[in-house]
């Protein structure tokens, strides 16, 4: 990895020297046609509708902006994304738009990512489309962009079971716990709620309510990881409660994301907690198809707090141009244009005749329209001519509105990554045998020593300097 990055460096230096920073490059004369090559998970090229979507796209861009453009989609194996781009990445090939699931810090930290700042802050397109937490996890980490709502989880629960269970929204924790044990007591071979693997969905709904309000707590004068402190001890000792009395799914560490919906379709769980917006749609659509039984989105339980803490770190997933192209200014034009409404009608409805059709103004969804899933970007703030989601969809999208709230974390540099992961694992392993009863809510305290002991006050000691 080191030989390449010296290598790159070097053709950094004769090719992109001048534009890495940000900086646009000179528009090509509109008669000729630029080349973008563009790398997307789950983007088949060859398939004739994905074809047709960038042809759409590069007429689009052509009136949107006067230039042509010929998008190549690079194909990508399947499975294990983020591991295979990056093979392809440190292998030399390096398309001008990469789509990142993970994995992008060994890139960028080579100096292989444009800085995006500066594009961003001087387009009104996008100052338009971002929301707070975009620009705040930009300014953060200039690398990767992603225009689309953050991926809070939403609790949902099955609208017949709900409605046998009195039909209340819960707004307290308590009130979250009377409604599971109603749905328990009518069903009683139910686990009522699962996760996939660890508590990270069902933690939306429920860590502002016990004061695990950011990913580093205020207490005085300083700060402590929130995996660390009395609200999370107090979390956990729900948790185990909910697991001892047949409310929280036994198998859960076992279940993956494929599995969890399964036991929604099958009846054998009452909520599951879904990415906010389109997921809960495909949830709440399969449901129909399995059981003719809909969906209810309910929002986060009310306590100390109430919301779902947003962090303002960095990007996870999204779109990045490589510092090796030839056009980056032309690049980030593509990204812009796919976030102004003729670009938001082409990556949110489809292909035209396929997806939807117009009767004159009007955009009519057809039924291949769930097929569909958007390629670029979901810019939450667009007015869509013809609703996009469902009733519970839209409902997930109008908590996170109302709930959000800003989590200033930072992104754990890499001389801490090692230590990072052992202390991530400690928590997995002492937070796993609480909530199934292995170990009484005494030892989250034996937790907190080993944590502090095992690197956690050098994060803690470095966590203070980057709050301030």
């Amino acid at each position: 990895m080191k030989r390449f990055s010296l290598t790159i460096l070097g053709v950094l230096l004769m090719v992109s020297l001048g534009f890495a920073n940000g900086q646009k490059d000179e528009a090509a004369p509109s008669d000729s046609t630029q080349t973008i090559r563009m790398v997307l998970k789950d983007f088949s090229p060859s398939e004739e509708v994905n074809a047709r979507f960038l042809k759409n796209v590069e007429a689009g861009f052509e009136t949107w902006s006067g230039k042509k453009i010929h998008i190549e989609a690079v194909q990508m194996p399947e499975g294990a994304y983020a591991e295979k781009l990056n093979l392809m990445l440190l292998g030399g090939d390096i398309p001008d738009l990469i789509y990142f699931q993970g994995g992008d810090e060994v890139i960028s930290n080579q100096g292989l990512l444009v800085n995006l700042n500066d594009y961003a802050k001087s387009s009104e397109v996008m100052n338009k489309a971002m929301m707070d937490f975009n620009r705040d996890r930009l300014a953060n980490y200039p690398y990767i962009l992603w225009i689309a709502p953050p991926r809070a989880r939403t609790a949902v629960i099955r609208e017949d079971w709900f409605a046998e269970a009195g039909g209340k929204i819960p707004v307290t924790i308590d009130d979250y716990y009377n409604l599971f044990k109603t749905v328990k007591a009518n069903h009683p071979d139910v686990a009522v709620m699962t996760d996939t693997g660890n508590t990270t969905r069902m933690d939306y709904t429920f860590n502002q309510a016990f004061g695990v309000s950011a990913t580093w707590i205020r207490q005085g004068n300083s700060y402590v990881y929130c995996k660390v402190s009395e609200g999370e001890k107090d979390k956990l000792a729900f948790y185990q409660k909910l697991y001892r009395e047949g409310l929280f799914d036994r198998d859960y560490v076992t279940t993956a994301w494929d599995s969890m919906e399964d036991k929604l379709y099958t009846n054998q769980v009452a909520v599951v907690f879904g990415t906010a917006g389109i997921i809960l749609d495909i949830y709440e659509n399969k449901l129909m198809e399995n059981q003719n039984v809909g969906l209810v989105a309910l929002p986060p339980a009310k306590g100390k707090g109430q919301g779902y803490a947003v962090s303002t770190a960095k990007e996870t997933r999204g779109w990045a141009i490589s510092a090796t192209s030839k056009n980056p200014g032309l690049t980030f034009e593509l990204l812009e244009f796919m976030a102004t409404d003729e670009g938001q009608i082409m990556d949110r409805y489809g292909v035209e005749g396929i997806h939807f059709t117009r009767n004159g103004d009007e955009i009519v969804r057809t039924e291949k329209a769930s097929e569909w899933w958007p390629k670029f970007h979901e810019v939450m703030t667009w007015n869509a001519p013809t609703p996009l989601m469902g009733e519970v969809g839209m409902k997930g999208w109008e908590f996170i509105a109302d709930y959000a709230v800003g989590d200033p974390d930072f992104p754990i540099p890499e001389d801490f990554s090692a230590t990072w992961d052992a202390l991530e694992n400690l928590y997995k392993e002492y937070s796993f045998k609480i909530i199934t009863g292995e170990y009484g809510i005494d030892k989250f305290d034996e937790f907190v020593d080993k944590w502090y002991d095992l690197g956690g006050t050098d994060v803690t000691e470095y966590a203070q300097t980057m709050m301030k």
